[in-house]
């Protein structure tokens, strides 16, 4: 390892710390020459030398001149500098471009129906895109500000400048998550007929608006005054951060990962009962399923933020937690696109998920009975969306092929409004309770 000789070292260190280099060598366990490579090398390995410089530095530099003793003394001893930042983006700009390509399909798909109408669902998920955009952005400038390597090698002006950004991405984050689990909660409101279930429902509403207003106001006001969250690493500014952010970390942490699971599991006993295939069923359970991947990755970021809590190189070490705090973010708006993707996927995988509406229609036609009988939204005999009532039976002499035509005008009229919705109705169990 190629190593300077102690007067090149001496050269770069600021003033205090040259007075900590001179009083910590006396405790040295090596006994070398006082400027030779080879006695930089023991001083380099030294743990007592090296415990008992740091300690001198810590207590009598200021913040900036730590971390630039910090930086000579590693660049002297061939340390080399430790950078996630190209993780980071990769993490961030990978998930974050599916995340907002999904929303805008999804919100293209619905404008593209028939009636043309956005659901309160579809509404909150644009927003939700809309502030997962405002996460990703700031993320990465902070990664071309330096954040992901070793604070030591950041100048100054820069970690502030990248902790600014980062103070911007997690208040859209706790944006993206409130509003992306209002979303998907939106959308069950809008297929159950149970007033039991909707009563459920609406109390996770409040409950989630709740916890998100809470966070929101937690995380702009952690710090007091709030330039404080940003600049009080240097040490020379009045102010405190009021809220234990690690501890605010753990317990919103563990409460968020209570309701996703419990958000994500809500519609999988009503899909068990619906009348399709078994197919449809699979799929539309296995698109919701893969929602339970957030959990794995809200537990990572738990577990970074155990690793962690104390740590004295937050532009370093806080990475991981800051990348899978943006995966999971992005990942949930994701999973609360995918059932309305269902007719996209159709035309895309005919094969897996049928190759048109006539298809989907005819693999229906042993439910059109069903689907007449007050299935759907509407609840009372009629198709569910336009109000039209068709009668269930097939009166004295009517030829067959109109009742069949009947049955599949019924079954696209429903279809025109959105597949993914019709197809996640209970019929047998639409009346309300």
């Amino acid at each position: 390892m190629g190593v300077c000789a102690q007067s090149g070292l001496l050269g770069q260190l600021p003033g205090c710390a040259v007075e900590c280099f001179n009083a910590s060598v006396s405790v040295r366990s090596c006994d070398l020459g006082s400027d030779t490579p080879e006695a930089l090398d023991c001083l380099c390995s030294d743990v007592n030398f090296q415990t008992a410089f740091s300690t001198c530095v810590s207590s009598t530099c200021t913040v900036i001149e730590s971390l630039q003793s910090t930086n000579a003394s590693k660049s002297a001893c061939g340390i080399p500098v430790r950078d996630n930042t190209a993780v980071m983006i990769g993490m961030t700009a990978s998930f974050g471009s599916v995340a907002i390509v999904m929303v805008i399909m999804r919100l293209v798909s619905r404008g593209l129906s028939r009636d043309r109408t956005l659901g309160w669902d579809d509404l909150l998920i644009g927003v939700s895109g809309l502030c997962s955009f405002l996460q990703n952005v700031p993320v990465y400038v902070a990664g071309h500000f330096g954040f992901g390597k070793d604070m030591w090698v950041i100048p100054p002006d820069n970690i502030t400048a990248s902790l600014k950004w980062l103070y911007v991405a997690y208040f859209a984050y706790q944006l993206v998550e409130g509003f992306t689990q209002l979303s998907i909660l939106a959308f069950y409101l809008r297929l159950v007929t149970s007033r039991r279930t909707k009563t459920v429902i609406w109390a996770l509403v409040a409950v989630v608006s709740s916890f998100a207003i809470g966070n929101t106001f937690a995380m702009i006001l952690q710090c007091r005054p709030i330039p404080f969250f940003w600049d009080g690493w240097r040490g020379d500014m009045a102010g405190k951060c009021t809220v234990n952010i690690r501890l605010f970390g753990f317990i919103r942490g563990g409460i968020e990962i209570v309701l996703d699971l419990v958000i994500l599991a809500l519609p999988l006993p009503m899909l068990s009962k619906l009348q399709m295939s078994l197919r449809k069923k699979l799929q539309i359970m296995s698109m919701f399923c893969v929602g339970f991947v957030i959990t794995i990755v809200s537990c990572l970021r738990l577990w970074a933020l155990v690793q962690f809590a104390q740590t004295t190189n937050p532009t370093y070490d806080n990475v991981s937690g800051l990348y899978w705090c943006v995966t999971e973010a992005n990942l949930f708006v994701i999973v609360a696109c995918m059932p309305a993707m269902r007719p996209i996927f159709r035309t895309v995988l005919p094969a897996l998920f049928g190759s048109s509406h006539f298809s989907s229609q005819n693999s229906n036609y042993h439910n059109s009975s069903s689907a007449i009988n007050g299935g759907g939204y509407g609840g009372n005999g009629g198709s569910g969306y336009g109000g039209r009532t068709r009668r269930t039976g097939m009166p004295m002499g009517m030829p067959l092929n109109v009742m069949v035509s009947r049955t599949l005008d019924v079954i696209v009229h429903q279809e025109d409004r959105s597949d993914s919705d019709v197809e996640l109705v209970d019929k047998r169990n639409g009346e309300r309770r």
